[in-house]
């Protein structure tokens, strides 16, 4: 009965692993030649020195040339604005402005304001484009959905140093957390976008109220997806492999810690139940599969040992498959998928304490009420 019971979870496991995150839509770069309207990207920044020159100088390469670029400065302490300005950016300051509180809604809506062109792009300042065409061709698929509602992308993960592999099932989990691109994606409510890309025109973005509208929220692509939906516009959300990346957390990880923490807890909100309990089944089979080999392997049991290695190697394979549908993970983190899991654990415990007890969390030296 025992060894039932087992199997079970590890079969639910397995199969949970192909439930939650089915198929995501990427960006076909074809069709790139349809008239697009003027575009305006704006990119909110507090210091970003590290991150903003790759940004730019992938939106100079565009063959979709945009009608201005502005950087709203977020009161930062670094090289920013002198990065900005050697790029040619417009420069605009959250400092010389009196919308309160501060923060990224305030930069973005301090941008769409100053901003001319028809379409407004809101980028983040760790995001590029991955080749010449990419912004066209994101802005073909605008146009293919009729220029209605928001478009959003999830950047594909670029891994530079070891401490970054931490972040594999938590790129999962965000892509999961939305509903959208499971098995039964069609079945379940749809939720949020992300916020590193988001696309729409500058008539609808006014019409809900645009950031202005969701100041005192530090989840704008959550807020900013249910003020369209009241509107009911669309909410199109896509993965950004081989259109635009980034690099989250090149600066060490404390800044992985934080940057999480801040995401954490109000992303799950909202993740339908189905999704849930898949995610729990195969964090659940992952462990199981691992114990079960380790106690098979000492004292020695071959009858265990090889079926739980072949099972253990199913996980491995899987977890595979789901990381390369978020990011650029190294081919080694697949052999100890628990060491990601139990990351992802001990990140999101943190997270609940944080939002949940110590009521703040921080980023970019800043405290963030929660």
């Amino acid at each position: 009965m025992v060894w039932f019971i087992i199997g079970l979870f590890l079969f639910l496991g397995l199969i949970s692993g192909f439930f939650f995150l089915w198929k995501i839509p990427i960006i076909p770069r074809t069709n790139v030649n349809q008239k697009t309207a003027s575009v305006s990207i704006i990119i909110p920044a507090r210091n970003e020195e590290q991150s903003l020159p790759l940004l730019l100088a992938s939106i100079h390469e565009q063959t979709l040339r945009p009608l201005e670029v502005i950087v709203v400065d977020d009161d930062s302490s670094d090289r920013t604005v002198q990065i900005a300005e050697q790029f040619k950016a417009t420069v605009l300051s959250t400092k010389s402005h009196s919308v309160t509180p501060k923060g990224k809604s305030a930069a973005c809506w301090l941008g769409a304001q100053a901003a001319k062109g028809d379409w407004l792009v809101f980028l983040d300042s760790d995001t590029y484009f991955v080749h010449n065409d990419a912004l066209r061709a994101i802005a073909s698929v605008f146009v293919t959905n009729k220029e209605n509602g928001l478009l959003s992308i999830q950047p594909y993960h670029e891994i530079k140093q070891f401490y970054e592999t931490l972040s594999v099932v938590l790129n999962v989990m965000v892509m999961a957390g939305l509903n959208r691109f499971s098995l039964f994606r069609d079945k379940l409510p749809h939720r949020g976008a992300f916020g590193p890309f988001l696309l729409t025109t500058r008539k609808q973005y006014m019409q809900t109220g645009g950031h202005y509208a969701i100041l005192d929220s530090h989840m704008d692509d959550i807020e900013l997806a249910k003020l369209y939906k009241k509107k009911k516009w669309p909410v199109n959300v896509y993965g950004g492999q081989g259109s635009i990346h980034f690099r989250m957390f090149p600066e060490g990880v404390r800044q992985l810690v934080n940057g999480w923490t801040k995401s954490l807890i109000h992303g799950a909100k909202g993740t339908h139940l189905l999704v849930h309990i898949s995610i729990g089944l195969w964090i659940t089979g992952s462990f199981l599969t691992a114990i079960l080999l380790i106690r098979s392997a000492v004292p020695f049991e071959p009858e265990v040992f090889f079926i739980a290695l072949a099972v253990y190697a199913g996980y491995c394979v899987q977890f595979r498959w789901l990381m390369n549908k978020v990011g650029s993970f190294p081919v080694w983190t697949m052999i100890i998928p628990v060491i990601s899991i139990t990351a992802f654990l001990v990140l999101y415990a943190w997270a609940v304490i944080q939002v949940n007890f110590l009521k703040k969390v921080k980023w970019r030296d800043r405290e963030i009420k929660t």
